[in-house]
């Protein structure tokens, strides 16, 4: 019944049908398994499997209380947040215990602990982000941990962001990671997500230095962060990743990346699917959002394979909405191009959390299409899915002040 209220809606918005091969709904599979080998594998829960949710910055969060979160879950028919624990601006929302994080506390979830307790006895699943390496305030109180532009000896400045970054080789920046990880799952999130967990890539890093660059390979470097976090952690372990990294093999940008070999540390992926990110990609092609989000989601459970959960993130602002224009439909089409990709779920993402055309989307034309059911999820995981895009070209990443 699922399914055929999914397909009857995208047909109404003249979206197309979802899959025609998907499954009936007919039984209930269990959560993906660990592997018997594996001790550090770390199942994502049912609710976590059919997590649709938004973020929310600290800010919201310190403005707005737990009824105010609660009641944006129910008003955009959410079952999971994700909450800020180190943001993007380099603050550190809760109050932390690790020293050098001291002077970047902004204590905005206050009793974080509590909040996540209420979150929970309403049912929401609990997601804590933490941003690892671009930090616009650590490098220049701590300039000995930060990348350094190569002819001034300074914190380097992204060219992109126009803030500085963590140098990814120094491993008290991994121990503090790790730190912030496990003070996470201390106050009973369900789940953490690490954002830039990666390398800049902008035209100005021909000028960046990396003082601790001890020759480690940077895939090499990565995975021995992502390791040390899971097996300091029994909760899973999310990430973020560029959308145009769903299209790539191994790490041609030098972003460190290499997605396929994660799979032994990292449960869930979330691809930043933003259609802004994507402006030059067939610009007038109908349907648009709906056949990005759906080729990005498709190759990346190509390259991933059937264990990881994959849940990405969707645009929930205006900029970069193109010739579909910024309204319920847009909204709807990247809901659908997620299911039929083969995704897991989805969050919605507006930096200043300002969901109100989700709200109407969710209430409205895609009420129908979530949460995915557990059932359609397993069989398409079993699936070898087919490549769903025929882009000649997949542009660099780039680094941006928008995210």
């Amino acid at each position: 019944m699922v399914a055929m209220a999914a397909a009857m809606a995208s047909l109404a918005l003249g979206i197309g049908p979802l899959r025609a091969d998907n499954p009936p709904a007919n039984r209930r599979p269990p959560p993906p398994a660990p592997a018997q080998d594996d001790p550090t594998w770390d199942p994502v829960s049912e609710a976590g499997q059919r997590a649709v949710g938004v973020y929310l910055p600290g800010v919201f969060v310190a403005r707005n209380g737990l009824r105010g979160v609660v009641e944006l879950a129910r008003h955009t028919r959410s079952n999971a947040v994700v909450i800020d624990l180190k943001d993007g601006a380099g603050r550190v929302t809760y109050d932390t215990a690790i020293p050098i994080l001291q002077e970047s506390k902004r204590n905005y979830l206050g009793d974080a602990p509590a909040l996540i307790r209420g979150l929970k006895a309403e049912g929401i699943y609990t997601i804590a982000r933490i941003t690892c390496f671009a930090d616009p305030q650590l490098p220049m109180r701590h300039p000995e941990r930060a990348i350094q532009h190569n002819r001034r000896r300074t914190p380097w400045v992204s060219w992109g962001t126009g803030g500085t970054w963590l140098d990814p080789y120094n491993r008290d920046n991994h121990a503090m990671i790790v730190e912030l990880s496990r003070e996470a799952e201390a106050m009973g999130f369900d789940e953490i997500q690490l954002d830039y967990v990666r390398f800049p890539v902008d035209d100005g890093i021909q000028y960046a230095a990396y003082p601790a660059d001890d020759g480690t390979p940077r895939p090499q470097l990565l995975i021995e962060l992502l390791s040390a976090i899971d097996r300091a952690l029994r909760i899973p372990v999310g990430v973020d990743v560029f959308g145009l990294a769903a299209y790539r093999e191994g790490d041609p940008s030098g972003l460190g990346q290499d997605l396929a070999a994660w799979v032994d540390h990292v449960e869930v992926y979330s691809p930043m699917l933003y259609i802004n990110a994507m402006r030059e990609w067939e610009p007038e092609r109908p349907e648009r959002s709906r056949w990005l989000v759906e080729s990005g989601v498709a190759r990346l459970r190509e390259r991933i394979g059937p264990r990881p959960v994959l849940r990405p993130y969707l645009q929930a602002f205006e900029k970069g909405a193109g010739h579909e224009g910024f309204n319920p439909t847009f909204i709807t089409r990247q809901i659908v191009g997620a299911r039929s990709g083969g995704a897991d779920g989805f969050l919605m993402w507006h930096p200043g959390a300002r969901y109100s055309m989700f709200r109407r989307a969710i209430q409205g034309p895609a009420r129908s299409l979530s949460p995915f059911p557990l059932e359609e999820r397993a069989e398409l995981r079993q699936q070898r899915p087919a490549r769903r895009s025929n882009v000649a070209q997949v542009p660099r990443e780039r680094d941006s002040a928008v995210r």
